[in-house]
């Protein structure tokens, strides 16, 4: 089993507390959702525990550990709104915790952005941390998949985060994708959050596809001069077993290898 890291030490009195980590892009399509599931299993056969939340009202966390979302009876939006508990909506597949989401999600916007309720929810962007507050103390590790926009489910996810991981498929529109997502991860650090990038991760990248290797690398070097923010050195490939796996709702680091060697990458796991 592996240890537990040290970053997730509360240094002031010594209460280990979870690691945070949205993965996040305002493009689609880019493999958001296969990240979150395959670094969660990635986690856990390192040892780790580790929790995912689903804050897309897709509900694909669900489908992709082979669970029906139509036979939820709470989700996380019956968590953010106050009429459910974490402990209430916790699921357990393929050893990870899983708190998920459907259709419900988009109904957090109307419900808490109107003045009729501004009494019942006074810091609406700030649900999932009260939240997440019920269970940071169980984790390691708790990830979080977003929707590919700029809404309040997002924000949620964002300013709940310790850190963001930005997927992005090396082709123009979802490029351009990374910098809309840079600019509000600025704007949330801006207004005091401490949030932190931990770095672009290439994924789908087709081998005999000369434009995903020219953009790839024409990626790295313009953040080659951003010491702030870096291109992760592993590139998940575009794999038909990586498909399979989320269609089959059975996800398996052994066909998944390129997001173990990934997790290692990140949190510098020997």
């Amino acid at each position: 089993m592996a240890k537990r890291s040290k970053t997730n030490n509360n240094s002031a009195n010594n209460v280990k507390t979870a690691r945070i980590i949205s993965v996040a892009s305002q493009k689609g399509g880019v493999g958001k959702t296969a990240t979150v599931t395959n670094m969660a299993v990635g986690l856990v056969s390192l040892g780790y525990k580790t929790a995912i939340i689903d804050m897309d009202a897709q509900g694909h966390i669900a489908f992709s550990f082979g669970i029906k979302k139509s036979n939820l009876k709470k989700t996380i939006y019956d968590v953010l709104i106050g009429e459910a508990s974490m402990s209430d909506i916790k699921q357990h597949a393929f050893g990870v915790d899983l708190y998920l989401s459907n259709n419900s999600l988009s109904d957090l916007s109307p419900k808490v952005m109107t003045h009729l309720n501004a009494k019942l929810f006074p810091a609406p962007k700030y649900l999932l941390k009260k939240a997440i507050g019920q269970i940071k103390m169980q984790y390691d590790y708790i990830l979080i998949d977003t929707s590919p926009s700029n809404d309040i489910p997002t924000m949620n996810s964002l300013l709940a985060s310790t850190d963001i991981i930005i997927p992005v498929l090396p082709e123009g529109l979802s490029i351009d994708g990374i910098y809309d997502t840079i600019v509000l991860i600025k704007e949330i650090q801006d207004q005091g959050s401490k949030v932190n990038i931990l770095g672009i991760l290439p994924t789908m990248v087709q081998d005999h596809t000369n434009l995903h290797h020219v953009m790839l690398q024409d990626l790295r070097k313009q953040f080659a001069e951003t010491p702030d923010i870096k291109v992760f050195d592993t590139v998940i490939k575009r794999a038909i077993r990586h498909g399979l796996a989320q269609t089959h709702g059975e996800p398996d680091i052994k066909k998944a290898p390129e997001y173990l060697s990934f997790v290692k990458e990140v949190f510098a796991i020997a």
